[in-house]
């Protein structure tokens, strides 16, 4: 005979004494009123609620403590209890589930058991996205997307992500700084490449942009003036050095051209007392050697003259290599020029891009620091919910009813447009930030508000 039997089996063919009646009539109230379980905390009825993966559940068998107990219903949909084989209960009402304990336990373990189940923790609901205090929370009868929302402490960013959002803040107010100085000072030397492009000899800055620091504009205008002035030193002076060797090639020549008009002279001469001299010689009064020496003399004159001549060529070629290189110089200066400018604007053209959609992002986590997201502010909540093993997800409201195990998605949905014009509107100290006045609040104490 199994210990189950005699455990709690009466003697076969002996009545049953008033003591073992009364027991049993106890035993019977107690299964009678643990057959219809219901939470202290719940307005609904759970004798209809099926069980499902993560509930736990409380089964207690009359007069058998270590058969009684809280089980978790694991994820296989089994519960387990000592002597039996686990027992699955997935898609099982209570009075279902303790049917089945009961009959398990009466098939060779206990005589007549008297065995209730009730619930004692349904699955929790989850609540994530953007509430306060994301987290898994105890399911309530009766619960909706609203009461889920508001255990979970409300609409809004979680503390950590809030002070997250203060330091993206700065950071994106920070780049927004930087991107508005880099554009002014990309302007301004614009400016001074135009006029450097035009040969003027000054320029003029643009006009200082309202969100632009003094100081900012000051340093920029100072920086390309100190630029534009040592540049045009740099050319004037190579310019010079190449235009003052032009005087004095031309002294060369004058030099050489003089010498040319004596050479000119003495070859004339020359040629003179040569021919004279060879006159002589055929009339037999001079001598073949010494017509000789006249005729290279008047040769050596000739070369002299050639030298000179080639010489004079050479020096006339000097010049116009220094007015070519002259030429050169400032051109190649105009075509740095050129192509800083084009650089410049192009950079100007990327940041005429980026800048808006900067701002626009430097207002919007403004706005998640500051709290002003609360305003107008529309979200889109999804509840996933698991039937017959299968994950489901649809949308809903803050008055759809949830059930155990239900996971909350609450998604706020961002502007597409920019969000000064509808947060602007009564916010003082956003209008001031934004037009860059000269008392605007500092961002971290409009934060701090």
């Amino acid at each position: 005979m199994r210990l189950g039997r005699t455990a709690t089996a009466a003697p076969l063919g002996r009545p049953a004494s008033a003591l073992h009646q009364c027991v049993r009539a106890a035993a019977l109230l107690g299964a009678i009123a643990f057959s219809f379980p219901m939470r202290a905390d719940s307005p609904g009825d759970s004798r209809a609620y099926k069980l499902a993966p993560g509930d736990r559940i409380t089964v207690t068998v009359f007069g058998q403590a270590e058969l009684s107990g809280d089980i978790l219903v694991d994820g296989a949909g089994n519960i387990a209890l000592p002597f039996l084989d686990p027992i699955e209960v997935r898609d099982l009402t209570v009075l279902e589930c303790q049917k089945l304990v009961r009959d398990r336990l009466a098939d060779g373990i206990l005589q007549q058991p008297s065995v209730s189940v009730r619930i004692s923790e349904l699955r929790p609901v989850y609540v994530l996205g953007d509430v306060r205090t994301p987290g898994a929370y105890p399911f309530r009868y009766g619960s909706t997307v609203q009461s889920a929302v508001t255990v979970a402490g409300g609409f809004g960013l979680p503390e950590v992500v809030q002070g997250a959002a203060v330091s993206e803040f700065l950071l994106a107010d920070e780049r927004m700084r930087q991107l508005t100085v880099q554009r002014q000072t990309l302007l301004v030397r614009r400016a001074r490449l135009e006029a450097q492009r035009d040969g003027t000899k000054t320029f003029s800055p643009p006009a200082q942009s309202e969100t632009m620091e003094g100081n900012d504009i000051a340093s920029a205008v100072a920086n390309e003036t100190d630029v534009f002035d040592a540049q045009a030193a740099i050319l004037q002076n190579q310019l010079d050095l190449l235009r003052a060797q032009k005087p004095r090639i031309q002294n060369e020549i004058q030099a050489l051209n003089a010498q040319i008009a004596t050479t000119k002279k003495q070859l004339e001469l020359v040629k003179q007392h040569a021919d004279q001299y060879s006159r002589l010689v055929k009339q037999g009064l001079g001598l073949a050697n010494a017509e000789l020496q006249f005729r290279l003399t008047e040769a050596s004159h000739e070369s002299e003259l050639w030298r000179l001549t080639a010489q004079v060529s050479r020096l006339q070629m000097d010049i116009g290599e220094l007015d070519l290189k002259s030429h050169d110089a400032a051109a190649a200066f105009k075509r740095q020029v050129v192509t800083e400018l084009r650089e410049v604007r192009d950079r100007l053209g990327e940041l005429d891009v980026t800048l808006p959609a900067s701002r626009e992002i430097r207002d919007v986590k403004l706005q998640y620091a500051s709290g002003l997201v609360r305003v107008d502010v529309k979200r889109s909540i999804s509840v996933t919910r698991v039937r017959n093993g299968e994950a489901m997800v649809f949308e809903a409201i803050e008055t759809t009813p949830l059930e155990p195990g239900d996971t909350v998605d609450v998604r706020k949905l961002l502007p597409r447009q920019a969000p000064r014009e509808s947060v602007s509107a009564g916010q003082p100290s956003l209008q001031l930030y934004q037009k860059g006045a000269a008392k605007a609040p500092r961002p971290l104490d409009m934060v701090a508000r």
